[in-house]
């Protein structure tokens, strides 16, 4: 079994491979390029095929202590906000705030003896030692480097593909509100998307001080700015609203601040190992969020490394397996995502009904389809429970 482990990013993916790898004994170390781990405050949802993951390593509990449980799901009308559809969910569906979830993952990854560098770029990395190059730090070597650090992870140009990011043609604007904005109609404290014209809005409550995240996507031809999320003008968001929901509007009116996020893509590379070095994460798979699935499969891809890894005493045969069982996995939910996003935009008065009447009547097995993912069953090796 492997001795050392070196991450680069203390996101989802980095910490959660790190409490896994710990949990069997293995030493790791995080490298953060900031100053502090500090997420952005927007909320995410981890459905039942990554919370039955985080359960099996015990970090469920204190995460859901920090989150909400909307249990259930309903799509409104934009103008009306009147239920197209509706699923029940169990509190294995939960809702948090993004910064709550990324600090329990490292109060319990220091907690199992994990360390974590701070304000540590790492320079440069021999992918075939396992050596990097901290800039706080002296060189250091390790069994193997997984390469956590987002979409636009410079190591992966590096090791794996030269294949960049490109902008997927859709804005995301996110804010957070208290829960005494939310419109009030029976199901507000569920999950509840909207249908729009080109558009369409989420919002759930987080658990987290009383807020609520929103989130509205709408077409765009270009992204322009420098960085991929600034801060936005809500009167722009406003204007893109007109003729919605009034009280949905109000929910936005109430916000103090807002960002604007252009939300990119980048395809899967051919291999997600390459010598010592593997990718995770938005490293890896980086897809838009019509499903609500980036951040749980940054938890299956920890779960099922760190699993396969300590399993299989051919270091070189479980990347190889993570490889199969990833890559196909990831591909899927990438493209299933970018059709979610076709149907929810759709626009023309003609199709705009059918689409509807679809969702009625395929809103639950689609969700179940998704939630119901069992990765455990996948692994080649019965769980040791012991």
């Amino acid at each position: 079994m492997l001795g050392r482990v070196a991450i680069i990013g203390a996101g989802i993916s980095g910490l959660t491979t790190g409490c896994a790898f710990r949990q069997k004994g293995v030493t790791v170390d995080i490298f953060e390029r900031s100053e502090s781990i500090n997420e952005f405050g927007a909320g995410i949802t981890l459905s039942r095929n990554a919370t039955s993951l985080l359960d099996e390593l015990g970090l469920l509990d204190s995460i859901s202590a920090k989150g909400f449980s909307p249990m259930g799901s309903c799509i409104r009308n934009y103008k009306s906000a009147k239920v197209i559809s509706s699923i029940s969910l169990d509190d294995n569906f939960i809702t948090i705030d993004r910064r709550d979830l990324v600090q329990q993952l490292a109060d319990s990854f220091q907690e199992l003896g994990g360390k974590i560098f701070l304000n540590n770029k790492i320079e440069s990395i021999d992918s075939s030692k396992g050596i990097l190059n901290p800039s706080a730090n002296n060189e250091m070597e390790y069994d193997l480097i997984l390469i956590c650090d987002g979409i636009n992870s410079s190591f992966r140009n590096r090791f794996f593909d030269q294949q960049l990011p490109k902008f997927t043609g859709f804005v995301a604007w996110r804010g957070m509100t208290n829960m005494d904005k939310l419109p009030q109609y029976e199901g507000n404290l569920k999950a509840n998307v909207y249908y729009g014209p080109g558009a369409h809005f989420v919002h759930y409550p987080t658990g987290s001080d009383n807020k609520v995240n929103f989130i509205a996507i709408e077409r765009s031809k270009i992204w322009s700015e420098e960085s991929w999320k600034i801060e936005g003008d809500k009167s722009g968001l406003i204007k893109s609203l007109e003729g919605w929901n009034q009280e949905l509007v109000s929910m936005v009116e109430s916000t103090e601040k807002l960002y604007k996020w252009g939300i990119f893509e980048r395809p899967l590379p051919r291999k997600l190992f390459s010598q010592k070095c593997v990718l995770l994460g938005d490293a890896a798979h980086p897809m838009v969020p019509f499903l609500g699935q980036g951040g749980c499969m940054a938890i299956e891809d920890a779960f099922c490394l760190s699993y396969l890894i300590t399993k299989i005493d051919d270091t070189n045969e479980a990347l190889v397996m993570y490889d199969k069982l990833r890559n196909s996995r990831s591909k899927w939910i990438q493209r299933r995502s970018k059709l979610q996003g076709v149907f929810n935009h759709i626009s023309n008065p003609f199709l705009v009904p059918i689409r509807d009447l679809i969702a009625k009547f395929s809103m639950r097995t689609s969700v179940e389809r998704i939630h119901s993912y069992d990765l455990i069953s996948e692994l080649p090796l019965k769980l040791d429970h012991s």
